[in-house]
């Protein structure tokens, strides 16, 4: 008679493939954790099946791969977000606010947007205490929407008050001399960076703002 040939089924041959697959994708200290839990929670009177214990590998191994995938991603993203935020450096940001800040030699933009037709729009800039530095006056009309008004740099005496942040209030009536809702933007240069954090970009006054914070970019 001939002598007896140990046979391996396919369903076997595949079980070990991914078996082997498994310990390589966890690493073998790993699966070995993963093993001894399975075996030592198993009911002994009725043991896993190897291809249902098998099965629950390939699970594992996919939601892990997904799992590295998806951090690989996120890390991707970061990088791409810290090259973007690189590049905004000593470049002016438009963000909602009431701040603008006077150089050796620029004229500040202040900017703001009407929710109405006005006739008359009072402007004061103020320094850091509180005091008014300029009058900025005009009686014409402006139509609903953004607006641009250029402070030469100078205060009410004609003289160039120090560098640094100043604080603008503006005051627009209509023609009935009612006081018209508006939004007033800042205008600063970024200064700095944090990359990592929630607020990364650093500007001339001081400020820190998030990417998601930025209205414009000029």
């Amino acid at each position: 008679m001939d002598p007896i040939t140990p046979t391996t089924s396919a369903s076997t041959v595949t079980g070990q493939r991914e078996v082997q697959n498994a310990v390589e994708e966890l690493g073998s200290e790993v699966f070995l954790r993963l093993l001894v839990t399975q075996l030592q929670s198993q009911d002994p009177t009725n043991p896993t099946q190897n291809e249902d214990f098998v099965a629950q590998l390939a699970q594992f191994t996919s939601l892990e791969q997904a799992t590295n995938s998806t951090d690989l991603l996120q890390q991707l993203v970061d990088q791409r977000t810290e090259l973007d935020i690189v590049s905004l450096l000593g470049r002016d940001i438009v963000t909602e606010g009431d701040i603008l800040t006077l150089d050796k030699d620029n004229e500040p933009v202040l900017s703001y947007v009407l929710e109405e037709d006005t006739r008359k729009i009072q402007v004061q800039i103020l320094d850091k205490d509180g005091n008014i530095v300029k009058n900025l006056d005009a009686d014409q009309i402006q139509k609903s929407g953004s607006h641009d008004l250029i402070w030469d740099g100078l205060d009410n005496n004609g003289n160039r008050p120090p560098e640094g942040p100043y604080q603008y209030a503006i005051r627009a009536l209509n023609e009935k001399d009612k006081e018209v809702e508006l939004k007033t933007f800042s205008i600063e240069r970024v200064a700095s960076l944090l990359p990592g954090t929630d607020k990364p970009i650093v500007v001339a006054s001081g400020r820190t703002y998030g990417t998601d914070q930025i209205q414009a970019i000029r």
